[in-house]
């Protein structure tokens, strides 16, 4: 896999993974983070955003992960008391080399982990069906616990695209989505969701038996 010489960039450890192309809203608050907004607003670029593997996000201190996802700014507005409602979007996976001093808010060295140039082979193949067969069934099943409706999705085609478009939606422990953010051959990763997707896809239907179950239980006793 190809990489990319080492950059510097701001780091926001968070207890949510970021996926590229994935929104995230944000509230500013804390001082540090406060100026590395505006000095982001002022001049652009990127922020590297890691899932913390320890610590809290409040305070400093905390240990994140090594793989993450640069983000950039596309919705500011500043509030009451100089904090700031942000909206940022995921852009790129990178791979954290070392932690810099505070500049006041973390920084630290980066390397930008370039998706490979994957070719089609009958693991790929079984993977990218399974993916497209199953998450359709699982999202409308998942949606209607809280009796909501899913409208069409269009998936995208590429297999690192499609796994970053569909990780976010899946409702999975964040240390499950980290690693389908930190795995790197297309097909390696695409399998990893298709087996989370097929796990998901048999508890949800149990979820979904007991939900109607439930609704239901009753209806019938005043006849």
């Amino acid at each position: 896999m190809a990489r990319v010489a080492f950059v510097e960039i701001p780091l926001f450890p968070l207890r949510t993974v970021l996926f590229p192309g994935m929104p995230l809203p944000l509230q500013i608050f804390e001082e540090r983070y406060k100026a590395m907004t505006r000095e982001l607003l002022d001049r652009g670029g990127e922020f590297g955003v890691l899932l913390i593997r320890q610590g809290s996000e409040v305070g400093g201190g905390a240990v994140p992960y090594a793989i993450g996802s640069t983000a950039t700014i596309e919705e500011s507005q500043e509030i009451q008391g100089g904090r700031f409602a942000l909206t940022a979007r995921g852009r790129r996976r990178f791979r954290l080399k070392r932690m810099l001093p505070s500049r006041p808010y973390p920084f630290g060295e980066v390397e930008y982990v370039t998706d490979d140039e994957w070719t089609p082979d009958p693991r790929l193949q079984r993977a990218l069906e399974t993916v497209r067969a199953t998450f359709p069934v699982y999202f409308r099943m998942a949606l209607s616990l809280s009796d909501q409706w899913a409208r069409g999705m269009k998936l995208p085609s590429p297999p690192h695209e499609l796994v970053n478009f569909l990780a976010p939606w899946i409702q999975v422990d964040e240390h499950i989505k980290q690693r389908l953010l930190e795995i790197e051959p297309a097909v390696d990763r695409l399998a990893q969701l298709a087996e989370v997707l097929d796990d998901l896809l048999t508890r949800t239907r149990e979820q979904v038996t007991e939900h109607q179950r439930e609704k239901y239980a009753g209806l019938g006793s005043g006849n």
